[in-house]
């Protein structure tokens, strides 16, 4: 057995502090009440996923817990995964000047389902415990996302109901 797990649970906690600023700076820039309040709402949730992996983690037992990655190792894992995961800055301040919830929301859409992909595509790969681990991970994202896209069919019937001039 090898730390897949283990290594992927270090980095998953990285990312989710990443996802946490994201949806943070988005909450505090935007300008928009609503934007604000799911945002917020958002990063709690991945403060709550970063919990979640740390336990995770925690619970391994010592024989399938590998080295602690390098401050250095988990950037580098970080800012690869940022690059298939997390948007741009310039991404997040585009959707944040247009005050478009839709827009956000298809932005945190698309960053869920990316995780997603990542921890399954890891997953696939892993064997036993490590398995199991990757595969709770995936159950605790795909949570996330089918939040977000419930929020998503809410707010398009909303704003299409708007645009109608309906109350």
């Amino acid at each position: 057995m090898g730390y897949e797990a283990d290594h992927a649970l270090q980095v998953a906690i990285r990312l989710e502090r990443l996802g946490h600023l994201f949806y943070d700076s988005l909450s505090a820039g935007c300008g928009d009440a609503e934007i604000a309040l799911l945002a917020t709402a958002l990063a709690r949730d991945e403060d709550e996923h970063v919990r979640v992996f740390e336990r995770m983690r925690a619970a391994l037992s010592a024989a399938e817990r590998g080295p602690e990655l390098s401050e250095e190792e988990l950037i580098s894992a970080a800012r690869n995964l940022r690059k298939r995961i997390i948007p741009s800055a310039h991404e997040v301040r585009q959707v944040v000047l247009s005050a478009d919830i839709l827009k956000a929301l298809d932005m945190a859409i698309e960053m869920e389902s990316s995780a997603v992909a990542y921890y399954t595509e890891l997953a696939s790969a892993a064997c036993d415990t490590d398995k199991l681990v990757l595969l709770r991970m995936v159950e605790e994202e795909r949570g996330h996302l089918e939040m977000l896209r419930q929020v998503r069919v809410l707010r398009s019937i909303t704003v299409s109901a708007a645009e109608r001039g309906e109350p």
